[in-house]
């Protein structure tokens, strides 16, 4: 009998020990989440907010076998810039790019003129785009292409900085409306 009493304690401090190291392994693993990079990202940011940088873009109307250009407005906000295109020496420029598709063909970009700014993180002024800046894309259309309305789905990239930092590049995306008369 005092095998049976003597496993039976055993059995007890076995599952209490268990127990105890459960609860605090749970402990443990909720005191790692609260700090995943998820969770702090939110805490400190490693850029400035997502929509620092929001596109528009007007339909565009255009002739079958015809030329017109859309117009790719960027908004800026207040404190901040993107690099210009061309760029300056070591930044990044800012990119428009719109393949072809549905008898449409783009062409080259226009990109406007940058404003020459120095800031502290650069020993020399830079050409930087800020508040707003709008983009022509000239576009194409087939003789034969079919006259109705479609998307031209393609893609922005800048890279925002504010007065003491350049953040990493974005990549937006930019939707044409294009209706084919």
């Amino acid at each position: 009998m005092s095998k049976a009493i003597l496993s039976l304690v055993s059995c007890i401090l076995f599952s209490v020990l268990m127990a105890g190291c459960s609860r605090l392994e749970n402990k443990q693993s909720s005191a790692s989440e609260a700090h995943t990079p998820e969770t702090s990202k939110a805490a400190a940011p490693d850029g400035p907010p997502a929509d620092v940088v929001r596109v528009t873009v007007s339909p565009v109307d255009i002739t079958a076998g015809g030329n017109a250009d859309a117009s790719v407005k960027i908004l800026i906000t207040k404190g901040y810039h993107i690099n210009g295109n061309p760029a300056s020496k070591y930044q990044i420029a800012t990119t428009l790019e719109v393949p072809q598709a549905d008898g449409i063909t783009p062409g080259k970009a226009v990109y406007p003129q940058g404003v020459s700014k120095k800031f502290s993180f650069s020993n020399e002024a830079i050409m930087v785009y800020d508040t707003e800046v709008l983009i022509k894309q000239p576009l194409q259309a087939e003789r034969g292409v079919l006259k109705t309305s479609r998307t031209l789905r393609g893609t922005l990239k800048v890279q925002p900085c504010d007065d003491t930092v350049c953040y990493p590049p974005r990549t937006l995306e930019v939707s044409i409306p294009v209706n084919v008369n």
